[in-house]
């Protein structure tokens, strides 16, 4: 495969510069800030791709998925809100779709530790 390095250039805030800095002076997962930034954004994507954990860990989920839940609950399929989701993910794990999205998951991140070791080789370059 022939990859292709990029170089991005990005514009940032001092405070937001420090608030990096400062992270990394206590993370040493991270060799360079380029290596965290694009982690950072890497994992970033990953989390919208998915769209249902919030920063907080919260359930937030697709607003249509939202709105069909909120219309079970309205129908009388479920109590609440709560009790719908909790019940989604109990199916979810009869079926084996949560160990199949763990897999995915797993399978996904090793793919992008794979590309940070390898841009790690090309930082020291």
């Amino acid at each position: 495969m022939n990859e292709k390095n990029e170089k991005l250039t990005i514009r940032i805030s001092d405070d937001e510069l420090e608030e990096i800095d400062s992270f990394l002076s206590y993370n040493s997962n991270f060799s360079s800030r380029s290596e965290f930034i694009r982690m950072a954004v890497l994992e970033y994507i990953s989390i919208k791709r998915v769209g249902i954990i919030t920063k907080n860990n919260s359930i937030h989920p697709d607003p249509l998925i939202e709105k069909a839940v909120s219309k079970m609950v309205s129908a009388g399929f479920y109590k609440s809100v709560d009790e719908a989701y909790e019940q989604i993910i109990r199916e979810a794990w009869r079926n084996n779709l949560i160990s199949a999205m763990l897999k995915n998951t797993n399978d996904e991140y090793s793919k992008i530790e794979n590309i940070l070791d390898g841009e790690k080789k090309y930082d020291k370059l």
